[in-house]
């Protein structure tokens, strides 16, 4: 269950201090073996991400899943910058770099998930953040929350009308026609968002606030 007490502040500086560095520890790009630190950092992310998973009533199996999730793009960052490590190297680098990546990229989703969207705005005017830059934050997680939404229940209705469950397995049978169909869902989705805004835009100024 979400974070429900007053320290939101607190645990979202946690989480941010133990993201920066586990982001900010070597890799090892020239070729040189990360220190034995680096990895307890690391390893502490990872801990961190669980413990926020846990803490959010999640299962050790539902925390792993979601860090899966986050492979392919710590993979679209991380594994091209190893091609500019020393040739000898390249597979020592792609490792300590994907690992430095996805744990900083696990402490950050397990405390986001623990705190929630509220818990988060919170936590960063607790921790006396700019008040434009909490207003920013606020108003991006509301937004991405009414996608995310959107994008549920347009997934929800598209696998009502098809005949077989499962959008990934015709990828394998019939990728173009599973790329386009992706791609008409995200152009659906793109209209619907800009609809979205454009109804709070009116609604915000019908209440007399700025643009």
């Amino acid at each position: 269950m979400p974070y429900t007490g007053k320290r939101y502040g607190l645990i979202l500086a946690w989480g941010l201090l133990v993201a920066a560095a586990a982001a900010l520890a070597p890799a090892g790009l020239q070729g040189e073996r990360p220190p034995l630190w680096a990895w307890v950092l690391w390893m502490l992310a990872f801990a961190t991400a669980f413990w926020a998973f846990r803490k959010a009533g999640l299962l050790v199996a539902e925390a792993v899943r979601r860090i899966t999730w986050l492979m392919p793009v710590v993979a679209v960052f991380a594994l091209p910058a190893a091609l500019l490590a020393p040739s000898r190297a390249r597979g020592m680098v792609a490792l300590t770099l994907s690992v430095r990546a996805l744990a900083a990229a696990a402490a950050g989703a397990g405390i986001a998930t623990w705190l929630g969207p509220t818990g988060i705005v919170s936590g960063a005017r607790q921790i006396g953040a700019p008040q434009r830059l909490v207003d920013v934050l606020e108003a991006t997680i509301a937004s991405l929350a009414t996608v995310l939404r959107q994008v549920k229940s347009m997934l929800q209705a598209r696998e009502a009308r098809r005949t077989a469950f499962g959008a990934w397995s015709d990828m394998v049978t019939q990728p173009t026609e599973s790329i386009r169909g992706f791609g008409r869902l995200v152009a659906a989705l793109l209209l619907r968002s800009l609809e979205r805004a454009e109804a709070l835009e009116r609604a915000r100024r019908a209440r007399g606030l700025e643009p």
